[in-house]
């Protein structure tokens, strides 16, 4: 009788094992035919508008996630949507930053895309312009959006295989990148402007004076706190309109030319004024 009772035990084991794959295969054959007979009920695109960017539009988006899906999305079987071309295919727009494309339970297709952000906007000695992200990519100018960002103007790039133009390039986005983390500099200053040497004048969204600022090198930083320093101490008592330049080319100072008397009275002229003074201040 025990004997027959440890045959029955094992001959209901395989029967229960052999039940437990059969029902396993059907529901997993199920749900693959149900997969392919899902289609998309929507397109949900979601633009990050946090930062004040707005280079792209929903609508844009869906129309190029219906062009990337050989058609339009809603209806189209679920089976059939590649999201990792789509994700690839929206990373192309040069206005994107990132992007995820993901299917929710109710079968609408989520877009969320993230912008890049403009840190300034060049335009080179060409008349070229575009802006420099705060990852330091290229991002075409919009018709339809222009960002309140800084301008770098001047000799600025030509072709970007130049070692020197590169070199230029990369000190205003130091430079940019700085002030933007700044709230005083980036308040105040509003143009950048590339000499040929290489050096550059910046110039206050105020427009009292230029600042004389030299190369953007190693020495940056230690000229930025000097001009903040001398804003601070100095000028907030001899007030913003009394110098025309400031220069901070000079180590451990900052070396002034007032405005003469004459070019205080005919500035709104754009009469010809005399050289003016200069004045030293120590900022160590």
């Amino acid at each position: 009788m025990k004997k027959f009772w440890n045959i029955f035990k094992k001959v209901m084991l395989v029967l229960s094992a052999t039940a437990f794959v059969v029902l396993f295969v059907f529901t997993l054959t199920s749900a693959v035919r149900q997969q392919k007979t899902l289609v998309c009920s929507s397109i949900q695109v979601k633009i990050d508008e946090e930062n004040g960017v707005s280079f792209l539009t929903a609508d844009e988006i869906t129309a190029k996630i219906n062009s990337l899906a050989d058609g339009e999305i809603v209806g189209k079987p679920l089976s059939q949507l590649d999201f990792r071309a789509i994700e690839t295919g929206l990373m192309k727009n040069p206005f994107v930053d990132k992007a995820r494309v993901y299917i929710d339970h109710a079968r609408n297709v989520h877009a969320e895309i993230t912008q890049k952000q403009p840190l300034i906007r060049i335009i080179n000695n060409d008349g070229v312009g575009y802006y420099l992200s705060d990852k330091a990519d290229k991002i075409p100018l919009c018709g339809k959006f222009t960002a309140h960002v800084p301008v770098a103007i001047g000799v600025v790039e030509t072709r970007e295989d130049l070692y020197g133009d590169s070199i230029i390039l990369s000190e205003i986005y130091s430079m940019a990148k700085y002030m933007q983390k700044d709230s005083v500099l980036g308040s105040m200053i509003d143009h950048i402007y590339v000499l040929e040497s290489g050096e550059l004048e910046l110039y206050t969204k105020m427009g009292y004076h230029t600042i004389a600022f030299g190369r953007a090198d190693a020495t940056m930083i230690e000229k930025l706190d000097k001009l903040k320093i001398f804003y601070r101490e100095g000028m907030t008592k001899v007030g913003w309109d009394k110098y025309s330049v400031i220069n901070l080319k000079y180590k451990g100072q900052v070396v002034c030319e007032r405005k003469t008397a004459e070019a205080k009275t005919t500035a709104k002229k754009d009469e010809q004024t005399e050289k003016p003074e200069t004045e030293q201040q120590d900022t160590n």
